[in-house]
């Protein structure tokens, strides 16, 4: 099997090899034969992550977000429970692809604050209420705008957690006849902002979308620098990443970056005591899949694939992908990563283990804690496959 995935890497890399030695300085370090080549077999794996892990998640996140506008303003029209069911689901679909894209918030999503604008939690319910109380924004035309404004430049009264308020509650879609008429107005308002970002995420990484998004991208006088096409590139003229190494680096820390953050964020933050009310999706009682999800990245980012089955092993990590080349070159901290993935994988929400649902109410059970350990476990094998590779 090696030999398969040998052969395969060494076609592929080949490829680039004349534009490496071009762009190499003599008097750079990764200059050396050694460095050389293990930047033209990380350039196919960089190229790899961008088009077939990153470029697919926005593109199904831009879909699902979509979806979760149509459904809402269906059901703004109908009023009716089969139509808020109905976006219920499509919110969950759209929560997934996101989740699946947190080990790269690097780039676009921290660059122009895309993160914290449509994941910012808690959901800021009072100022929200008050909102309710001082304004009227199905009817009145003026304080539509005043909220449209909140709502494109705030965080804690937007995005993915403003339209799970309004849909949810404790993990049940609410009952149709319980949502105002400025409620829906303000989840249909916020989804369509949601929806706006998505689009920016995949502009950013895919350099292109179709007309629809284009127009509504130009309306809203967005432009991003093309993020997969400096990825893919890295270590050439023009890409912020100055070596296909570093840029393969950035893959193993943006997964660092999610493990660290579920870890002592989204778990411990409120496992620990520090901050009980610090519990992401509570109201649909999704948290825990939210975890899973963010874990679900990580394996993404590594194997170069959105379609891995839960089995890690070399023969399951796509050709060209940094799983592939680590087990060729670091074969110890390949298998040592993988076992620790699915080993958090399992201990968040696994066959055998996982957590004590609903996170909201089982935040202090000692499944947490299980399921904390395997993180931080998963992070230091990530650490020692990262050392190989910068060795």
């Amino acid at each position: 099997m090696k030999k398969s995935w040998k052969n395969l890497l060494t076609l592929a890399f080949a490829a680039s090899v004349s534009s490496f030695f071009v762009a190499c300085d003599d008097d750079d370090n990764n200059s050396t034969p050694a460095n050389v080549a293990q930047n033209i077999a990380l350039a196919t794996v960089n190229a790899n992550y961008v088009n077939n892990v990153v470029v697919p998640t926005y593109s199904g996140l831009a879909d699902a977000s979509e979806k979760l506008v149509e459904t809402l303003e269906a059901f703004d029209k109908s009023q009716s429970q089969a139509d808020l069911e109905a976006a219920g689901k499509a919110w969950i679909d759209a929560r997934k692809y996101w989740e699946w894209s947190e080990a790269f918030l690097f780039g676009a999503a921290s660059g122009y604050s895309i993160d914290p604008h449509i994941d910012t939690w808690p959901f800021d319910k009072t100022a929200f209420e008050n909102y309710m109380k001082k304004y009227n924004p199905s009817d009145n035309d003026d304080d539509a705008a005043i909220l449209e404004e909140a709502i494109a430049t705030g965080q804690n009264l937007t995005g993915f957690h403003a339209v799970e308020y309004l849909i949810f509650r404790e993990g049940m879609v609410r009952q149709a006849a319980d949502l105002t008429a400025n409620e829906i107005w303000f989840a249909v308002t916020a989804a369509r902002d949601l929806y706006l970002n998505s689009c920016k995420l995949l502009v950013a990484w895919k350099g292109e979308v179709n007309n629809a998004r284009t127009q509504l991208l130009e309306e809203a006088e967005f432009e991003a620098d093309n993020f997969g096409e400096e990825f893919a590139n890295a270590g050439l003229a023009g890409s912020r990443w100055k070596s296909a190494t570093l840029a393969a680096i950035q893959i193993i820390e943006g997964a660092q970056d999610i493990i660290g953050e579920v870890s002592e964020g989204k778990i411990g933050a409120a496992h620990t005591g520090e901050d009980v009310n610090y519990i992401e999706s509570p109201h649909s009682y999704n948290s825990i899949t939210d975890f899973y999800d963010n874990i679900i990245s990580v394996k993404h980012a590594l194997y170069g694939t959105m379609a891995v089955d839960g089995v890690a092993d070399a023969a399951k990590a796509a050709s060209g992908s940094l799983m592939a080349y680590a087990y060729l070159t670091h074969a110890k901290e390949a298998l040592a990563v993988s076992a620790a993935l699915e080993k958090a994988l399992d201990e968040i929400d696994g066959a055998t283990n996982g957590m004590k649902r609903p996170f909201v109410t089982y935040y202090s059970d000692n499944s947490a804690q299980e399921a904390m350990d395997a993180l931080d476990e998963l992070d230091e094998t990530l650490d020692a496959l990262k050392n190989a590779i910068e060795d």
